[in-house]
């Protein structure tokens, strides 16, 4: 029983360590991801030329700066994670400057995502945004 019990644990840390990899290279989760649906469905959306254009604006432009603000982000934290894990780093002020980087830049996205959505509010009619929603919860469920 103890061998399982240990297993256990053994995997359960395997499956942690491999997710919080994956989130060393961004900041938290965007609060809605709308942008990616829209972009799979523009035939179905039927979208005029000029909304056409105006999603895909923004759609280069979310994904210019997410990029940049990812990237950076791993860099930050990858220094401040260095910094913690070294035993004579004692400087516990630039530590604290790397984590504000961390949380601006994490303002950025989260204010990206609420840029991304107001814009598309704006583009799209309520029936074609209401759509983009119910496809969000359907892929959320």
């Amino acid at each position: 029983m103890k061998k399982l019990y240990l297993s256990s644990l053994f995997v359960a840390a395997i499956q942690f360590n491999t997710t919080a990899i994956a989130e060393d290279f961004k900041p938290s989760s965007n609060i809605v991801t709308l942008m990616p649906i829209v972009m799979d469905n523009l035939d179905t959306l039927e979208l005029t030329s000029e909304q056409l254009d105006q999603v895909r604006n923004i759609s280069r432009k979310s994904f210019a700066t997410v990029e940049e603000i990812n990237a950076e982000y791993h860099a930050i934290k990858s220094e401040l994670k260095e910094e913690l894990l070294d035993f004579d780093n004692q400087d516990n002020a630039h530590s604290k400057k790397l984590l504000e980087e961390l949380i601006a830049l994490d303002k950025k996205r989260m204010m990206l995502t609420l840029e991304c959505t107001l814009g598309l509010k704006k583009i799209l009619s309520e029936t074609k945004f209401n759509e983009v929603v119910s496809t969000l919860e359907f892929q959320t469920n």
